[in-house]
């Protein structure tokens, strides 16, 4: 065993700053999980940075798979039975306005305070973008309640990640986004009595 968490780790060193050696490092390790200590932080740091790769690689245009998705966040990769062969900018205002009504599962923070996963606030980045352009508010840091507004700051970071992506763009990301996202981030997944 002690030989399978070296190798293991020096992989995912050996990854440096490749999304395909990192994801599959990444999946590699993930029994690392189970092993608390020094070798489990550097599984979540590698992680940590393959999931801050993802986000460069999407926000600069470029796709990012379910798998690789799946991997950053040590989940096995989840396919959304509704998702298409091709998408349709079109469906945007219909899908914008039913999105946050999804039943969307909540996530707890410290303090008691809850989220919601990271793609119903991707999904809320994309609206913004696509209906006023880059975010030029100031980033939130205390809820009204007291402590960390952990929901504002998940919804300014993912607008402002998109800074720069146009309005179109934005649209479609969001309309294949909306069919694309892994039922378990729902509590019950209606998206198939959406109609455009």
């Amino acid at each position: 065993m002690a030989s399978d968490i070296g190798g293991a780790v020096a992989a995912l060193q050996a990854a440096g700053e490749g999304i395909d050696a990192l994801i599959t490092a990444v999946g590699k390790a993930k029994f690392l999980d189970e092993t608390p200590g020094e070798d489990r932080q550097k599984l979540r740091a590698a992680r940590t940075k393959l999931r801050k790769l993802l986000a460069a690689r999407e926000a600069g245009g470029g796709t990012v798979s379910a798998g690789a998705a799946a991997a950053a966040a040590g989940v096995p990769a989840e396919k959304s039975p509704h998702m298409k062969t091709s998408y349709d900018a079109v469906e945007f205002d219909t899908l914008a306005d039913v999105y946050e009504g999804l039943k969307w599962r909540m996530i707890s923070k410290p303090g008691g305070a809850t989220v919601k996963p990271d793609d119903f606030y991707r999904l809320y980045a994309l609206q913004q973008q696509a209906s006023q352009g880059d975010n030029t508010t100031e980033r939130p840091m205390w809820a009204e309640k007291g402590g960390l507004d952990f929901k504002g700051r998940a919804r300014w970071d993912a607008w402002a990640a998109l800074k720069g992506l146009a309005s179109e763009e934005a649209k479609l990301r969001f309309v294949k986004l909306f069919y694309e996202f892994p039922p378990s981030a729902l509590y019950s997944d209606t998206r198939g009595g959406v109609t455009a």
